[in-house]
């Protein structure tokens, strides 16, 4: 089980893309409200703007994502859009990324956050609620807000920690597949589908 989620940056672009690729077209329909060409998911990931939005990934031990936030703020309201691989699903990954979205936002001042999907989306839905989302649904779309209270010093402290330990997770894998590729090398190219 990962031990958090941590914040993502242009550097991770290419294993973002392959996240959001993983994901089945119906996945991708309910993630982005529609449907998706390759092209537009590749823009997507391109124009994201890490300096005006927030992005969390959860890694496997192959360091691919399992599980993405994506918190997007305007004045005192996050927009999160969230998104987890199926075979990893059920394991708490998306309530991990909600916790981690749910901190992150009151440490930057948010007041509420919110959830915007298709109404059919109930999963994501389903988690809102568990967080405390009041939901409200129209034209077969869905909106859920959770009213955030304002941060402390403990809060941004406990986010400040969850950032290090979901690092420190993401440090021991990545050490732990070099060594892989060191001893073993043919059967890890094998195993991450990298050429021999």
């Amino acid at each position: 089980m990962p031990l958090g989620a941590r914040h993502l940056n242009a550097g991770h672009q290419r294993v973002l893309l392959a996240h959001f690729m993983a994901l089945s077209d119906r996945d991708r329909f309910l993630r982005f409200g529609g449907r998706l060409s390759t092209q537009a998911i590749e823009e997507y990931t391109q124009h994201i703007d890490y300096s005006a939005s927030t992005v969390l990934g959860v890694f496997g031990d192959e360091l691919e994502l399992l599980g993405v936030a994506h918190l997007c703020p305007q004045d005192r309201v996050v927009e999160l859009g969230i998104s987890v691989l199926p075979a990893h699903r059920r394991r708490g990954l998306g309530t991990l990324l909600l916790h981690r979205s749910l901190g992150h936002a009151r440490l930057i001042g948010a007041s509420r956050l919110f959830l915007h999907c298709l109404a059919e989306n109930s999963p994501l839905m389903r988690l809102a609620v568990t967080a405390g989302a009041v939901i409200s649904f129209a034209d077969g779309e869905a909106d859920g807000f959770i009213e955030l209270p304002p941060g402390t010093m403990y809060s941004s402290a406990v986010e400040i920690a969850e950032e290090q330990l979901a690092v420190m997770d993401w440090a021991l894998k990545a050490q732990r597949r070099a060594w892989q590729h060191v001893l073993h090398p043919g059967v890890a190219a094998r195993k991450s589908g990298e050429p021999i």
